[in-house]
C-alpha cells in the first residue's frame, strides 16, 4: 500500500494555489495529515510567510498509511508537472519510496502520463515570527483588490493601503503621478476598524498573492500602523494565507 494515495478529479484550484505558493517559495515541504494538507514556509528573501491549507474534502480519493506525511519537494519541478494537467484531466498522487508519482489521466482513463519526482532534503522547520495585532480588516472583492493594484502600478511599485471605519483607500505616487482608488462599505466592502490603520506594501509582491483568486471571491486584508499585512482568501476550498512585511512609509 502506498503512503499517500490522492486523487484531484478537478486538479484546476490545486494547480492555481501552487503556482501561487511556487511564487514565493521555491520548495516546501507539503504536510499529509488526516484532516487536509498543509503547508507553512517563509520565502527566501524574508519578507512573507505563506501558509496553505487544503482540506481533504478537496480530494477525491484521500489515503494516508500514517498520521501525517510529509513530501518535501521541488516547487519549480512539481508546478511544470501540474501545469501539463488540461481541463478533462484528473491528477493522482503516489508516494511509495523516494519519489512522488504524479500520474495525470483523462477523466475516461483512455489516455495517462506518469511523471516521478524525488523527494527533496527540505528543512521542516516551521516558520516563527511574531505578528502585531491588526488595528483594521478590510473583505473586499478580488476584482476591485486587482484592479486598484494595477492602477498603483502605473505609477509605483508600491502602494500604501489605508483603512478608516468608512473607506478603504489604495494609494501611490511617485514622480510620475499619484493613484488614490477609493473605496467605501457596501456589497463588495466590508470594513472593520476603530481607528486609522496606514501601511506600504510592495505591490510586486501584493499581486502575486492574490494573482488565483477568482474575481468574485473576497480577499481578506489584516493591518495596522506600519504593520505587516495579513492578506487571505480561498480557491475552492483551499485556503491560502499570507504575511506580508510592511514597508517604511
Amino acid at each position: 500500500m502506498a503512503v499517500l494515495d490522492v486523487l484531484l478529479e478537478d486538479p484546476r484550484p490545486w494547480k492555481a494555489a501552487m503556482d501561487t505558493v511556487f511564487s514565493f517559495l521555491p520548495e516546501g515541504t507539503l504536510f499529509f495529515s488526516d484532516n487536509g494538507v498543509h503547508l507553512r514556509a517563509m520565502d527566501p528573501s524574508q519578507v512573507v510567510l505563506v501558509e496553505l491549507f487544503a482540506p481533504k474534502e478537496v480530494f477525491s480519493k484521500y489515503e494516508l498509511g500514517a498520521p501525517s506525511v510529509p513530501v518535501p519537494l521541488d516547487f519549480s519541478e512539481y508546478t511544470k508537472i501540474l501545469s501539463r494537467a488540461g481541463t478533462d484531466d484528473r491528477v493522482k498522487m503516489k508516494l511509495e519510496d523516494v519519489s512522488l508519482s504524479v500520474i495525470i489521466e483523462r477523466a475516461n482513463g483512455s489516455f495517462c502520463r506518469e511523471f516521478y519526482l524525488p523527494l527533496r532534503d527540505v528543512s521542516d522547520q516551521a516558520a516563527e515570527v511574531s505578528i502585531p495585532n491588526a488595528t483594521s480588516t478590510v473583505t473586499i472583492r478580488a476584482r476591485l483588490l486587482k484592479d486598484a493594484l494595477r492602477d498603483s502600478g502605473l505609477f509605483a511599485t508600491s502602494a500604501v493601503f489605508v483603512a478608516r471605519p468608512d473607506v478603504f483607500m489604495v494609494e501611490a505616487k511617485s514622480q510620475q503621478g499619484i493613484t488614490r482608488v477609493v473605496a467605501h462599505p457596501g456589497d463588495d466592502v466590508k470594513i472593520s476598524a476603530d481607528l486609522e490603520s496606514i501601511s506600504r506594501y510592495s505591490l510586486p509582491y501584493v499581486q502575486n498573492i492574490v494573482k488565483a483568486a477568482d474575481p468574485d471571491t473576497f480577499i481578506t486584508l489584516s493591518f495596522g500602523n506600519d504593520t505587516p499585512a495579513k492578506i487571505t482568501y480561498e480557491v475552492s476550498g483551499i485556503r491560502l494565507t499570507f504575511f506580508l512585511a510592511h514597508m517604511i512609509l
